[in-house]
């Protein structure tokens, strides 16, 4: 199954290269662009990535985590699952609602991390890790907050 993953997230990450403008982004673009585009495109890419990290090192996470490992690949699959549909809301003609409900995602995510690092068992740079991870995730909510104050309100 973890060999199924990583097969399909490269494609999807190509996916959003050739769609994506390259992610070369320039001034010209942020311009042109909603800034909730960006945003939205970073979170996928950060999610993909994080998902892909996942299934690769099932066995270790797994085993830090003291979890199966077929959870950890649920959640693989679950974080790849939501780094397609960001890719493909960022494509939407009306970003507001959909910013809206992703950073409301993102915040709840962030202190679910957050919480889960703090309670568990210190494990040295794994804790700091899923710490790091915590406020990664939280950035991406203040990046779409951003974008919805300096969005049009028909946007």
């Amino acid at each position: 199954m973890r060999a199924g993953i990583a097969a399909v997230l490269p494609v999807f990450l190509l996916d959003m290269v050739v769609q994506g403008a390259g992610f070369a982004v320039t001034v010209a673009v942020m311009r042109t662009r909603h800034p909730g585009w960006l945003s939205l495109q970073l979170d996928a890419i950060y999610c993909a990535v994080a998902a892909v990290s996942l299934a690769l090192f099932v066995d270790s996470v797994s085993e830090r985590l003291a979890v199966p490992p077929a959870l950890t690949i649920a959640v693989a699959v679950g974080i790849g699952g939501w780094a397609f549909a960001l890719h493909r809301v960022a494509g939407r003609p009306r970003l507001r609602p959909w910013l809206v409900g992703v950073l409301i995602a993102n915040v709840v995510a962030a202190m679910l991390i957050a919480v889960f690092a703090a309670v568990r068992p210190w494990d040295g740079a794994f804790t700091v890790l899923l710490a790091a991870v915590a406020v990664e995730v939280a950035a991406f909510a203040v990046s779409q907050a951003v974008a919805l104050r300096q969005a049009a309100p028909g946007i």
